[in-house]
């Protein structure tokens, strides 16, 4: 059965999903952000009554997809609060990618205040420790984990294939994984990988050399899914690549959240 999550800071709608997962409970929610305007967002947590570590989410360019969801409700059943906030939920897709992107190459805006708002949501609610909150990204979405990283609000980092600032000063631990055969994210391996051997920040950092963009996540689409194949990027789900990367970064989480 699913559960509404009876909260002062944000509505909650129950979502109709065809497989569910014991002892999960998932909802869909609007998230107050600092503009005023209300985004939405995708919970998905154990059936605890206990205060757990909670992870902020953060998609890849498609964007809020059912895709993402799975992969959201993968990381809820290692025993995580997982809220994924909904960066495109002021306009239409093209429109906020352009804009979200934006964001992330400047290191400021909407899409970096949606993210602490959605961070400021589980700070707020009674089920997530508010004192052990990570940040998780998934392309577009780790180069935010990164970005993030560097503000004090996270204790942990776990971005996936996600482009990285110059500096990691101030970084908190961090775990990443990336793909051999992504060619344009290998540049970013090695920022990340100088980077924390620089400051000397705990991390753990793995490249998959049979992987390519995009490992985590199927895409559904025929077409696309060609196309991302042929691409620079070679983007394709690796299941022995995801299953690995996935127990690594419960691991790290459990050591270091």
């Amino acid at each position: 059965m699913e559960h509404l999550e009876n909260m002062k800071t944000a509505r909650s709608i129950p979502t109709q999903s065809e497989q569910h997962k014991p002892q999960l409970i998932r909802s869909n929610l609007l998230i107050p952000c600092t503009d005023g305007f209300e985004i939405t967002g995708y919970l998905t947590r154990p059936d605890s009554c206990q205060r757990l570590p909670a992870l902020v989410f953060v998609f890849e360019a498609f964007g809020f997809t059912a895709e993402m969801k799975r992969v959201a409700d993968d990381f809820a059943a290692a025993g995580y609060v997982v809220l994924m906030p909904n960066l495109f939920s002021r306009g239409g897709w093209l429109s906020c990618i352009r804009s979200v992107m934006k964001d992330l190459h400047r290191g400021e805006g909407q899409g970096v205040q949606d993210i602490i708002s959605a961070r400021q949501w589980l700070v707020q609610c009674p089920f997530a420790d508010p004192t052990h909150i990570g940040i998780i990204g998934f392309c577009m979405g780790g180069g935010f984990a990164l970005l993030l990283a560097r503000q004090g609000l996270f204790q942990v980092s776990a971005p996936f294939y996600g482009k990285s600032p110059d500096s990691l000063d101030g970084a908190c631990p961090i775990v990443a994984s990336y793909g051999g055969r992504d060619k344009m994210m290998l540049p970013e391996v090695a920022k990340v990988q100088a980077e924390t051997k620089r400051l000397d920040i705990p991390a753990d950092i793995k490249i998959y050399p049979d992987a390519g963009h995009g490992f985590m996540s199927k895409i559904e689409n025929p077409v696309m899914s060609l196309i991302a194949r042929i691409s620079p990027g070679h983007a394709e789900y690796n299941p022995v690549a995801a299953a690995d990367a996935k127990a690594r970064v419960v691991a790290f989480l459990r050591e270091h959240l």
